[in-house]
Order: structure tokens, then sequence, then C-alpha cells
């Protein structure tokens, strides 16, 4: 073989895709959607981004180039990669927010049967993130006290449930101008 030869075009990512395919498929990810009413579109969609935000988390803009220039996640869920832009990222998240304690829910009892895991939550966690824009409209997002010692920036509170083996069960984002002692109850 004369390796000078050798031309390649079009060349995208597949391993670290495809893997994660597999875990959306072991944790029957597509079948809740499914029974949700979710169409295949929007099943194969929502796939798309999570792997996507797994592989290569950042913004939707920036999550839809790298579809578009170095991944094979399309060719892995079925979704047509001309049709991924920032906006239907954006509104696939929305949905999937839409129906995020049933899926909180599905994937708790998925991984406990999965993994033959009894429940038992061993960490509650909260920590907070800051915006920098100005989050006017936003009834959670609030001046509080920043681990990150914001004090010019609006927060909100990311509070998880973890069991003993570290899968998170649960989470819920919070105001961001409540002491975590009051977080702990709700």
């Amino acid at each position: 073989m004369d390796v000078n030869s050798i031309k390649n075009k079009d060349v995208r990512e597949i391993g670290s895709e495809w893997m994660c395919h597999q875990a959306l498929e072991q944790l029957q990810f597509g079948g809740f959607l499914e029974k949700q009413g979710w169409s295949d579109h929007d099943i194969n969609l929502a796939k798309t981004h999570l792997i996507s935000r797994a592989v290569y988390p950042a913004s939707e803009l920036k999550t839809s180039k790298w579809i578009k220039e170095n991944s094979s996640v399309c060719e892995i869920t079925g979704t047509d990669i001309g049709k991924v832009t920032k906006d239907k990222l954006y509104r696939i998240s929305n949905k999937l927010y839409e129906v995020k304690e049933a899926l909180e829910n599905h994937l708790s009892v998925r991984t406990n049967e999965l993994f033959d895991i009894k429940d038992k939550i061993v960490l509650y966690d909260l920590t907070n993130t800051y915006f920098e824009g100005r989050k006017e409209h936003s009834s959670i997002a609030k001046f509080g006290r920043s681990k990150e010692k914001r004090s010019d920036a609006k927060l909100v509170v990311l509070a998880l449930v973890i069991n003993v083996e570290g899968f998170i069960k649960y989470s819920s984002i919070l105001e961001g101008n409540m002491a975590d002692s009051k977080h702990l109850k709700a």
C-alpha cells in the first residue's frame, strides 16, 4: 500500500458517540420518549443532542457546528445532519425539560435494574452557578451568595441526589438566593 496515495474527506468521529448511543439504548431512552408520545424525528434529535453534549459539551451554536463538521452522531441516530440547527437543539432541550421528572424516574428505575442497585441515597449536593447576562425575565435567577464570589451576577442553585454508586437520581434547579439549608427540605 502506498500511504502517500491515501486520501480522505468528510472524516468524522464515531467512537465516543457510539458508546453514548449504546448507553441510551441500554437505558431505553427512546422507548421512554415514545411512550410520552414523541415522534421518531424528535426522539432522534433528542438522542443526537444528548450524545453531542456528553461528547462535546458546548453551547447549542457550537454543538450544531461540531455535529456538522466533526461528528458521526447523526449517522448513528438517524437525524438529518442538514436540519440540525442551534434553534432546533434549543427546542428539543426545552421539550426534554417538559418531561424531566418522568425521565428522571425512568432513568432511576432503569439504572437500578441494569446494575442491580438497591436505592440508597448517600449524598445531597448543592452548588450554584452564575449568569453573565442580566436574566431579567427569570423567576429563579437571583442575586445571592456565590461560591465563585460573584456578587455582581444572578445565580441559580443546582441540587443533586446521588446514590451509593454515584448515579445522579434526581436533580432540581432552584432559586439562587436561598441558603443551602432551606433547599434540603424541598
